[in-house]
């Protein structure tokens, strides 16, 4: 069996910047979930907020296959950005593939964690999509009371009780080791639809995110995508409703035996 020397040398971090402050960053991290409206609302804090990116992880454990995005394929990989603006920082991980491996999605967490606190970003932030009771709206949770305040004071309800969270390996371990490490962790749970992209619940995340950490971003783009979404769905409605109508007219036409 391979030395943890040898299976962490199987994870490659690439810093473009060697002297980045991170002090008093805020670190988001959007697990893979239902709905992905983690997954949106970080990619579009990155288009929308143009950030810099800092770092960059590749390694062997990654899932083997080639991502696909707008027409071009690329292997997976893990970034980091960084963004400032008006005294405020953030740090937002990229990624667009779960990791479900116990024991390499440690070591990889191990190393982000190792990263971003070696450089004073202390404050951590898992974003995740849960269907809870089909009412819109975002949970927060966390061992630190006065951060719950702060959220619920800009709309978030509290998570009162969770058997587990819905995040993968890699985004537990890394929410585990900073809740050691610094215990300055912060669960903010959108509720989702789960079997559609749900575009509204990454608006309802964001909304919250900004105004808790006080940075500004247009949701324009956004609340467009999802008046487009809600009229696929509610096209998608209608032809099924004429489609078991015609079902039903059909079943009800008399036939006749020749």
């Amino acid at each position: 069996m391979p030395s943890r020397r040898a299976r962490e040398d199987n994870i490659v971090l690439v810093e473009l910047n060697r002297a980045v402050d991170l002090t008093g960053a805020h670190v988001i991290d959007a697990t893979p979930s239902a709905g992905i409206a983690p997954s949106i609302a970080l990619s579009y804090m990155i288009d929308g907020l143009k950030p810099v990116k800092i770092a960059e992880i590749k390694s062997r454990y990654f899932p083997h296959v080639s991502l696909v995005s707008n027409g071009i394929a690329s292997q997976p990989k893990i970034e980091l950005y960084k963004y400032e603006s008006s005294g405020v920082k953030l740090i937002l991980i990229s990624r667009n593939f779960a990791m479900e491996d116990g024991e390499s999605s440690y070591l990889i967490a191990e190393k982000i964690y190792r990263f971003l606190v070696e450089r004073n970003a202390r404050n951590y932030y898992l974003l995740t999509g849960i269907r809870l009771t089909g009412s819109r709206g975002v949970y927060v949770a966390s061992a630190d009371p006065d951060g719950v305040r702060e959220f619920v004071k800009a709309g978030a309800k509290i998570l009162r009780s969770l058997d587990e969270v819905p995040a993968d390996r890699l985004s537990s371990h890394l929410m585990h080791l900073y809740l050691k490490g610094t215990g300055r962790v912060w669960l903010l749970a959108a509720e989702v639809m789960p079997y559609f992209p749900d575009p509204a619940a990454a608006k309802d995340l964001l909304e919250l995110l900004s105004k808790v950490l006080k940075f500004e971003i247009d949701l324009t783009r956004l609340e467009e995508e999802i008046k487009r979404q809600r009229e696929i769905i509610e096209e998608f409605r209608r032809d099924y409703e004429r489609m078991l109508q015609d079902k039903v007219k059909g079943d009800k036409e008399p036939h006749y035996i020749g």
